[in-house]
């Protein structure tokens, strides 16, 4: 199970006093594992760093996917319109409230 959970370790320089704060040593002990530049102007060209990924299961293939990138202070793209988003999805899902009276007749 450790194996599974375990995502590092992965140098990562820095201290408070850097861009970055990421504590003092080698690897991160401490600061933000997220990070998004906003473009305003344009906002498809907004950037963001996230650890570990995108994913808070072990199982997913996003479980681990931003580690690398992150730990290097590499960014990924940011998609806001409609179009850029669609361009990039891999699943969705609809969720669908249930009317009042169908919860009803099955006593929720």
């Amino acid at each position: 199970m450790r194996a599974k959970l375990n995502v590092g370790p992965y140098p990562r320089g820095g201290d408070s006093y850097t861009v970055s704060a990421t504590g003092v040593g080698d690897n991160q002990t401490s600061g933000g594992s997220l990070k998004i530049i906003a473009d305003t102007e344009n906002w498809d060209n907004s950037v963001g760093l996230n650890n570990p990924g995108q994913s808070g299961d072990p199982a997913s293939p996003h479980y681990r996917d931003l580690f690398e990138i992150w730990s290097r202070g590499k960014y990924f793209p940011i998609f806001y319109s409609r179009g850029k988003v669609e361009s990039v999805t891999e699943a969705s899902q609809m969720l669908t409230p249930r009317s009042a009276s169908t919860a009803a007749a099955q006593g929720r």
